[in-house]
């Protein structure tokens, strides 16, 4: 799997970055001052600026050695990216996000210090970083080394921009704003649609055994969209369309505590539950609890919606020990169903400004496969006789965080 997290609003990013006037291969004295400057700050033999593009990484400018364009998964960048604080890493093989990584690890350059900053446009997008690099541990930087740093990354941009410093200006990305809202609006409608089911059958089941359950269903999946709601309200970046974690280690098991007793009318009105797999992995990871939740409810929905009658969820390491979240279910995918649709940004085996909340596979998968690229994680949805499998796979740093 890869080794790099995707921001949340990576089509609006790299629209930015595409649009920007100075980002083009032509190099500039400006930009290896700047680098030069940069390496005897830190007291590196080696610094760059960065530009990371969808699964690439170049360089504008580069001393201390010679590297050419790179695949993502040979880039630190692509980490300092995912917010506006400097990314410091004293020893890179003793960090478990980079202990594997492919410029640590025997066999490659073997790197060990990495100091950076991301480098922000005026639209408030992060494209690249500046940053020095060593292949022997660091001592941290001090505050003011940093600050430093801060301000020649911000010169960085002003030469690109062809305006003086200052500080960015940030402008609506009116089309990542609109489909962010279009995404969103169609996840809502799911955990509604089941809620409006769950009530019409308490109405004609009043004073049968299922009512309890019935309930309890009717009231988590409310709490789904509560979750849902307050998740964009409180990390979503309107201006630039990004959304951003709220980490902390929790028991895998715990995740699936609220999706594990639901019992909900299917779009056919059947009714369904969801049970925890017997075999199921017991252990903590590090990951934003609330966000993989509304990633977990809407493929447990999904199924729900539009699965088979058996429906399990559960956690299991996969052979290089990273860990896969599962929901399974024994039905079929319809045959107007593209698998490789599923994958594209905000595409749910076709357009989904032309999807309704009765068919196919359900509209929470574009929004559970951002929210798994921004852990740096894999999303995946299998399709076997009698069995369907959508598969959140994080990687096994996440398991060794202290």
């Amino acid at each position: 799997m890869r080794t790099y997290p995707i921001p949340f609003n990576e089509e609006a990013r790299l629209r930015s970055l595409f649009a920007a006037p100075g980002l083009r291969a032509e190099n500039d004295a400006v930009f290896e001052v700047i680098c030069e400057a940069t390496r005897k700050l830190l007291d590196c033999p080696i610094a760059h600026i960065s530009v990371v593009e969808d699964d690439t990484q170049w360089y504008k400018a580069v001393v201390g050695i010679e590297l050419e364009r790179m695949p993502k998964d040979n880039s630190f960048c692509a980490h300092t990216i995912m917010s506006n604080e400097p990314l410091v890493v004293p020893d890179l093989s003793k960090d478990p996000r980079f202990k594997r990584h492919p410029m640590v690890a025997k066999g490659g350059p073997e790197a060990r210090y990495y100091a950076g900053v991301p480098l922000v446009l005026s639209s408030g997008q992060r494209f690249g970083s500046l940053c020095g690099l060593d292949l022997v541990p660091h001592d941290t930087p001090t505050d003011q080394q940093m600050a430093v740093l801060a301000d020649l990354g911000k010169a960085v941009v002003a030469a690109l921009e062809g305006v003086p410093p200052k500080p960015a200006v940030q402008t609506e990305d009116e089309e990542a704003k609109t489909t962010f809202i279009t995404l969103i609006g169609h996840e809502l409608r799911t955990p509604l649609t089941i809620l409006c089911g769950s009530l019409q059958l308490l109405e004609a089941t009043a004073d049968s055994g299922v009512n309890p359950k019935l309930m309890r269903g009717a009231r988590k999946s409310t709490e789904q969209l509560v979750r849902l709601v307050e998740a964009v309200i409180a990390f979503s970046d309107a201006s630039t369309g990004e959304l951003r974690l709220n980490e902390r280690r929790c028991e895998l098991r715990d995740l699936f505590a609220e999706i594990t007793d639901l019992q909900l009318p299917g779009s056919d009105g059947i009714l369904k539950s969801v049970s925890l797999d017997e075999s199921s992995l017991a252990q903590l990871i590090l990951l934003d609890p609330e966000q993989i939740k509304i990633a977990l409810n809407a493929l447990a929905l999904n199924a729900i919606n539009h699965g088979g009658q058996d429906i399990k969820v559960g956690a299991r390491p996969d052979a290089e020990g990273n860990i896969e979240l599962y929901v399974t279910d024994n039905g079929n995918l319809g045959e107007h169903v593209e698998l490789a649709k599923l994958y594209e940004p905000f595409v749910v085996g076709g357009d989904i400004n032309h999807r309704g909340t009765q068919g196919g596979l359900g509209l929470g998968l574009p929004l559970t496969r951002k929210l798994v690229e921004l852990h740096g994680g894999d999303f995946e949805v299998r399709s076997e006789p009698d069995i369907t499998s959508a598969i959140i796979r994080l990687p096994v740093w996440r398991t060794e965080i202290a």
